[in-house]
């Protein structure tokens, strides 16, 4: 395999594996949220560990935990991320006896860890997938994870923000949290 032909697959697998993050940020954008970079490079710091692990423990791991059950652990993360948004802006008010909005606050690095893990879940089979066709793409493949899943994640952001949240006003945490529902779904099924 030459080196343009890696290139070129690493790229492809980054981008494949990080359009979770991309509707992570749309999002979190939606609901006028700004992502900020140092969490958005926790959450790929562990992306790349992750997708790393896959590729040079996923044989030992597979026995442990299956890609169904990686998904599954994504899929109930981020499902519950998306649940919040909507009890914190449509339940808790009713409920509350001060009838205060719980506010979705910025992600700080507690959050970034957690979604880290959520949505590098399924980093672990594709860094071992990727990689036992050519184990020389190892690093390679674990980079173009980490990096478009950073981008990913900063222009879904950008997008939510700019354009999203301006057309769905009032709507936008609804359309927040079933945008990261959905994600969580895609886990399981795509």
């Amino acid at each position: 395999m030459s080196w343009l032909s890696a290139f070129i697959t690493a790229n492809l697998i980054g981008i494949g594996s990080n359009f979770d993050n991309c509707g992570t940020g749309i999002a979190y954008g939606s609901d006028k949220i700004k992502f900020p970079h140092w969490v958005n490079a926790i959450v790929n710091a562990i992306g790349f560990c992750t997708a790393l692990l896959g590729a040079y423990m996923g044989e030992v791991i597979s026995h442990y935990i299956t890609f169904t059950e990686a998904s599954w652990a994504a899929c109930v993360v981020l499902i519950c991320i998306g649940l919040f948004f909507w009890y914190s802006k449509y339940l808790h008010p009713r409920i509350s006896r001060t009838r205060k909005q719980i506010g979705i606050q910025k992600p700080g690095w507690k959050q970034g860890i957690v979604l880290g893990f959520a949505l590098s879940f399924t980093n672990v089979a594709v860094g071992f997938g990727a990689t036992v066709s050519n184990a020389s793409t190892i690093w390679v493949t674990a980079v173009s994870i980490a990096i478009w899943g950073y981008i990913m994640i900063w222009l879904g952001n950008v997008i939510g923000i700019g354009i999203l949240a301006r057309m769905l006003g009032k709507y936008s945490s609804f359309i927040a949290g079933l945008l990261l529902i959905l994600v969580g779904v895609h886990q399981v099924i795509g």
